[in-house]
């Protein structure tokens, strides 16, 4: 210890570091085998996220039912809407008359009738109504179909 005791100051630093069973070059050398990963400690690491994957769908499973009633709502409103907006097409249709008014040399024509068509797809095409129902239509059926795309179940 002589030479190691000049080299490192004291006998206790050299002792620190060679000591066989608290020494640093002993812990230093377990620190190193404990990276090796094994098979079986990646199978249950594996096994352990898989657990906790299901855990997390299980606790989330009532907010997809409320996502889906919220996505489905919001879709049949806009269908809704939208059939409205055909309906009030064909009222305006039957309901409208064209008055042609020849005075004076002066040819006027007037359409009459219930136009709720104009307001109801200016309502249905805003973009405070359709771009909100799109996205959800988008985000809610999208990622199925891409996932089917991809060859998914």
């Amino acid at each position: 210890m002589g030479m190691f005791g000049s080299l490192f100051g004291t006998e206790k630093a050299v002792d620190n570091i060679l000591d066989n069973e608290k020494g640093l070059l002993v812990r230093a050398g377990t620190a190193l085998g404990n990276l090796y990963y094994s098979d079986q400690e990646k199978a249950e690491d594996s096994e352990k996220t898989r657990e906790w994957g299901i855990r997390l769908l299980d606790s989330l499973a009532p907010f997809k039912v409320v996502q889906r009633m919220l996505a489905f709502a919001v879709m049949f409103s806009w269908i809704f809407m939208l059939i409205n907006v055909v309906v009030a097409g064909w009222i305006y249709a039957i309901t409208s008359v064209t008055v042609t008014v020849v005075k004076d040399g002066v040819t006027t024509t007037t359409v009459s009738g219930v136009n709720a068509y104009d307001i109801m797809w200016q309502v249905a095409s805003s973009d405070f109504v359709f771009w909100p129902v799109m996205s959800i239509f988008v985000l809610y059926t999208g990622g199925g179909t891409i996932n089917s795309l991809k060859g998914g179940k």
